[in-house]
């Protein structure tokens, strides 16, 4: 379809080239006609040369209205039209030629331009069919003229044969110049259609090239022709937009079928065909992300219009990661805010935990004796100062994450510890432990003490989904040449929407919580080389799963 409206566009540029030819050549035959009958005198009968000139005058002026009707049409019907066009041509050729002097007249070699356009226009077998016409038309002038069925127009310019007979009479110069004349004819056209195959070989080939660069690019590409059709589009376009080249190829962007273009894209050629703009670009949100399309208009070193190349990126990923980048530096911000907050109201804080333990003392050895209403609320005041205290700790923890200081150690080792640490408080809680530690995993460097508070945070929000109590199974093993850590709670488990976002730093779907504390698990277990994933159905608990590379494990050392 591209090739078939690059080749249509060529061929109706031709087709108007062939109507100037011709209106020069009305002006030439009234202006031979009145210099040959009233200067020279060769030619006795103008009336009909005028008629016929007047005549061709009308028809090409039809042809040139028409032009703009063809540019809408298909290749073949525009082919069709050029060869009736030269068959109007011909015959018009061989009424002049008869009115003014008939075999006499030198112009009867003007039939082999007509050749030659028909080979440049048509195709090869179009091309041999419009020079077979053009010799039975002399043919036909010729018999006409030699059985008198038609009167001869004698031109005044050759003395007559010997034996007083005229060259139009004569069978031996009738035959010489049909064989000439025929002759010359078939052999233009042969050279004229070897040439234009070779053109038209290393067009195709050209095209061709084109053709396969656009069809593999990343982008997705759309061209549109002067009509405001769409010729050609190539897979990456099917592939974004979801739909069949099919369904898009010769439909028009002015009847909004196409999608993600619509009217817009009519708007914009508009503008390109006017020479007011010679490129636009569009954002468009789908419903799988989001589009960019560049428009840019295709001329020629004239400035002449040929068409529109669409370009559509996919520019939803782009899209993600700028928003990625905009939501860290957010982080960022938020985070030296914080530990600036952090910084400044610990030493408040220091200071009002000493003397409320000062003041709860003091209240103790009033008149020597207890005052319990006056020690709860002093208690109350010191445990909402440690709770600030520990939350102004973490964002610091967060905001300097410290240096790791790794060395070898068993992973079994730390948790084991851990659970001892907790154990008072899951019997509190009542909460039962499941332990299944793989033996002889090997040693990786491990930053303990950072690696504990990991595990430390995980355990919290484990017991705080399991409010009335529930089960939590602890194991290791080792899988591809990793040391995998599985815990596993029967706690109220995780929305879906929410499982992508708890490592993220400030969320937290706790009243009172920071938001920090798998963001900084998260970031210890990176800082090891390591992976966490969040495994979480509602009402069915939670699984997280960290796993470290045996021999990368600890090597790169995060600050």
């Amino acid at each position: 379809m591209f090739k078939e409206g690059m080749m249509k566009v060529e061929l109706v540029e031709r087709v108007y080239w062939l109507i100037l030819l011709r209106w020069i050549a009305i002006f030439g035959l009234f202006v031979t006609t009145y210099v040959a009958s009233s200067v020279f005198n060769v030619v006795t009968w103008v009336a009909p040369l005028y008629i016929i000139g007047v005549i061709l005058g009308l028809s090409n002026t039809g042809f040139a209205f028409y032009l703009k009707a063809l540019r809408a049409k298909t290749f073949t019907s525009v082919q069709m039209h050029a060869g009736i066009q030269i068959m109007f041509d011909l015959l018009f050729l061989t009424c002049l030629i008869y009115f003014a002097g008939g075999i006499e007249n030198p112009f009867i070699f003007y039939f082999i331009f007509h050749a030659i356009i028909g080979g440049i226009l048509l195709e090869k077998k179009y091309s041999y069919l419009q020079a077979s016409f053009a010799v039975c038309l002399f043919a036909l002038m010729l018999l006409l003229e030699y059985y008198a069925i038609i009167p001869h127009q004698p031109l005044k310019i050759l003395p007559t044969f010997a034996f007083a007979e005229e060259p139009w009479q004569s069978e031996l110069y009738t035959l010489g110049i049909f064989f000439a004349f025929a002759s010359t004819i078939f052999i233009s056209v042969y050279f004229v259609t070897s040439i234009m195959d070779r053109l038209r070989k290393s067009r195709d080939d050209v095209l061709f090239e084109i053709r396969s660069t656009i069809e593999n690019m990343a982008e997705g590409v759309i061209f549109i022709d002067t009509d405001d059709k769409v010729t050609m589009c190539n897979k990456e376009i099917e592939n974004a937009w979801k739909v069949k080249r099919e369904n898009i190829i010769n439909k028009s962007v002015k009847d909004g079928q196409i999608p993600f273009i619509g009217g817009v894209a009519s708007k914009i050629t508009e503008k390109f065909r006017k020479g007011i703009e010679t490129s636009q670009h569009q954002e468009i949100r789908i419903e799988r992300g989001f589009l960019y399309n560049t428009y840019s208009a295709v001329s020629d070193h004239n400035g002449k219009y040929w068409g529109t190349v669409l370009t559509s990126h996919d520019i939803t990923e782009r899209k993600r990661l700028e928003h990625q980048l905009l939501h860290s530096e957010r982080l960022a911000t938020m985070g030296e805010m914080s530990a600036k907050v952090a910084h400044e109201i610990r030493n408040p804080l220091s200071s009002i935990s000493l003397n409320t333990e000062l003041l709860c003392d003091e209240i103790s050895n009033y008149n020597g004796g207890k005052n319990g209403e006056a020690e709860n609320l002093i208690q109350s005041i010191l445990n909402e100062v440690d709770s600030l205290t520990e939350m102004s700790d973490e964002y610091l923890r967060f905001a300097r994450f410290p240096k790791l200081e790794t060395r070898p150690a068993y992973i079994n080792n730390v948790l084991i510890e851990l659970t001892k640490f907790f154990s008072k408080e899951m019997s509190k809680r009542g909460i039962t432990l499941k332990e299944n530690y793989a033996p002889d995993l090997p040693q990786i460097l491990l930053d303990t003490n950072q690696i504990k508070q990991a595990f430390l945070n995980i355990l919290k929000n484990s017991f705080e989904s399991m409010p009335d109590g529930g089960k939590l199974s602890i194991s290791t093993r080792l899988k591809d040449e990793s040391v995998e850590v599985n815990i596993t709670d029967t706690g109220s488990g995780i929305n879906r929407s929410d499982i992508q976002r708890v490592f993220e730093p400030f969320y937290s779907m706790k009243a009172k919580g920071t938001g920090l504390g798998l963001a900084l698990t998260m970031k210890t277990v990176e800082g090891h080389g390591g992976d966490i994933i969040c495994k979480s159905a509602i009402t069915k608990g939670t699984t997280m799963i960290v796993s470290f590379p045996v021999e990368s494990c600890g090597k790169e050392i995060v600050e």
